[in-house]
């Protein structure tokens, strides 16, 4: 079987961990912690940032350090993974859900404004599968409302809009380091930041609310009702052996990206994602969008059967058990579209040509069989 996904580890990787275990420093406490931190802000030139244990507990305390709570409404793409609607949820806050745009598969800008009340305090931007949303017609519409932007860049580390990096355009920014991300600490997620206050904040919420100070007794007083969603070390140390070599990563990936084009582009019953010119994406996932309905899933069965592990586009949001009751799917049909008529392919970064070229064929010849 060729696995969606597989982590790509260096030799540093084994040492730093061997490190944390030979000196004792394995949970949240130790060097690597600080060490990722530091490179992860300076890596996307911003001041502040947060280690955590988990992109979902990154959105989590990125929702509460902008004391948005009970009464309050938060703007949301429609065709993301469930993560950042169900901090939203746990926070206190409405969800208002907002269609995608078909190419960049982001939240639409257009279709924002409607969504805005007198109780929306934020936007959550989710920069979708390597192509970041169109930032500029989104924060001016943040600036005109007073609203604040959360950039979900999970599966976009190193990808840029406008040539500034995706991250460090909002108020503040979530990444995930999980396994099948550009970058891995196995677990983990981080908080970016330019606001001294908000970066105090989600320090002490993800420390249990625990004072900040050095000093032995105080710092065990408790000032918040806080949280632990810290990382290990042992984590961070994965992580930063990881940011040592992203760019060798998004190389490798980007020209994974092209050699895919290359040969899906042949095939005329697909559609193989594009990117807007003021995007510099990345490659996380090699998404494609079938132009007839109702064959995605026999595609996923057909390749399965030949060793290929495809998977289906997350389902919208909207049709979620907990969420479904509150929205009208109607207002949705980018990402109902997208969602039942999308894949991704085997993307691991270790991939070999000809392991795509392979895939690429299956696919041929899938459709070959069905037309």
């Amino acid at each position: 079987m060729i696995p969606i996904f597989i982590p790509h580890l260096n030799k540093n990787t084994k040492k730093y961990v061997s490190k944390c275990i030979d000196t004792n420093w394995i949970s949240s406490q130790g060097g690597y912690i600080y060490k990722f931190e530091k490179a992860l802000a300076k890596y996307h030139k911003v001041k502040y940032c947060v280690a955590t244990s988990s992109c979902t507990s990154a959105l989590h305390l990125a929702i509460k350090s902008l004391n948005i709570g009970k009464g309050d409404e938060i703007i949301c793409p429609d065709l993301t993974f469930l993560a950042p609607a169900n901090m939203i949820f746990h926070s206190g806050a409405r969800l208002k859900l907002v269609d995608v745009n078909t190419e960049t598969l982001a939240i639409d800008h257009k279709k924002i404004e409607k969504e805005i009340t007198k109780k929306t305090k934020a936007i959550m931007v989710v920069h979708q599968f390597g192509h970041s949303a169109d930032m500029d017609p989104i924060m001016k519409i943040a600036r005109k409302y007073n609203l604040r932007v959360i950039e979900d860049n999970a599966e976009s580390i190193g990808g840029k809009y406008k040539g500034k990096k995706l991250g460090s355009i909002g108020d503040l920014a979530t990444l995930s380091f999980y396994a099948n991300k550009i970058i891995t600490s196995g677990e983990g997620g981080a908080i970016l930041t330019n606001s001294k206050k908000i970066a105090e904040k989600c320090y002490v919420l993800r420390d249990h609310g625990m004072s900040r100070t050095s000093h032995p007794i105080k710092r065990y007083i408790h000032i918040e009702l806080g949280f632990n969603y810290r990382m290990t070390n042992m984590q961070a140390a994965v992580g930063f052996s990881q940011l040592e070599i992203i760019n060798k990563l998004l190389k490798k990936r980007n020209a994974q990206m092209l050699l895919y084009e290359k040969y899906l582009s042949r095939i005329s019953e697909i559609k193989v994602r594009s990117f807007k010119g003021w995007c510099s994406p990345v490659h996380w996932m090699t998404t494609i969008t079938i132009n007839k309905i109702n064959l995605r899933n026999r595609l996923i069965h057909f390749l399965s059967r030949a060793g290929i592990d495809a998977r289906p586009m997350i389902n919208p949001v909207h049709e979620a058990l907990h969420f479904k009751k509150y929205f009208n799917k109607k207002k949705f049909s980018n990402s109902l579209k997208v969602s039942k008529n999308s894949l991704h392919l085997p993307s691991s970064t270790s991939l070999k040509v000809s392991e795509v070229k392979f895939i690429c064929n299956r696919i041929k010849i899938f459709f070959s069989n069905n037309n």
